[in-house]
């Protein structure tokens, strides 16, 4: 299961990241600054919006590269020794670290050869997106399914696994406010939501965690 979960971490960093990377070239190169049309009118849209915002305003794209490889070591070795005390878990936490990791170095590789980053797909309301933005925003609202998951694969109580999905699903939804991603907000309230009931459903069928 160890080499399988490497594989699936190995592959999904490098989708988010190639496909991001890609992506971006793609349309700086057949887009002009600003022009757009509609994909599915009048919610989604495609265009071009060349930026270079960042979380924090000391955080250039060469800082932004340096600490990454520090940061992507360090959630790697923090999966890593999860796993070894739950064997039996799933992927889905390399599967999030991948995606996150990847979208997120491919956001700061552009940003670092061409100045800014290429954002391109738009939703009414919330505004444009790059690739790696994507991976990021898929990633973050995964990342409560996958505490519950490792809380599962833990044998923690039913209280406790609450508590952990509840805490990540509240601090990627403050996340999501402070940087101004409102999509990421609703995006995890989905999918949490959606992974909680259907969680809540097997559970009532075949009752498995204690309950304290």
């Amino acid at each position: 299961m160890h080499r399988r979960a490497s594989a699936w971490f190995g592959a999904s960093f490098l989708l988010a990241c190639i496909v991001s990377l890609g992506s971006g070239a793609l349309v700086r190169e057949h887009l002009r600054v600003g022009q757009s049309f509609w994909l599915i009118s009048p919610i989604v849209y495609v265009v071009r919006d060349q930026h270079l915002r960042a979380l924090v305003p000391f955080l250039t794209p060469t800082l932004t590269l340096v600490l990454w490889l520090p940061f992507a070591i360090a959630i790697v070795i923090l999966i890593r020794n999860v796993r070894i005390g739950t064997p039996t878990l799933s992927a889905l936490p390399e599967i999030v670290a991948g995606l996150f990791i990847g979208g997120g170095l491919a956001n700061a590789l552009e940003a670092q050869a061409t100045g800014s980053v290429t954002d391109f797909l738009g939703i009414h309301g919330f505004g444009a997106y790059s690739a790696g933005d994507i991976a990021m925003d898929i990633a973050s609202s995964l990342l409560p399914i996958a505490v519950i998951r490792i809380a599962q694969a833990q044998r923690q109580t039913f209280a406790h696994i609450l508590q952990a999905g509840a805490v990540f699903y509240v601090a990627v939804v403050l996340f999501a406010v402070a940087s101004q991603d409102y999509a990421l907000a609703v995006l995890v309230t989905v999918v949490t939501g959606a992974g909680a009931a259907t969680w809540r459903a097997k559970r009532m069928n075949s009752p498995q965690i204690p309950s304290r």
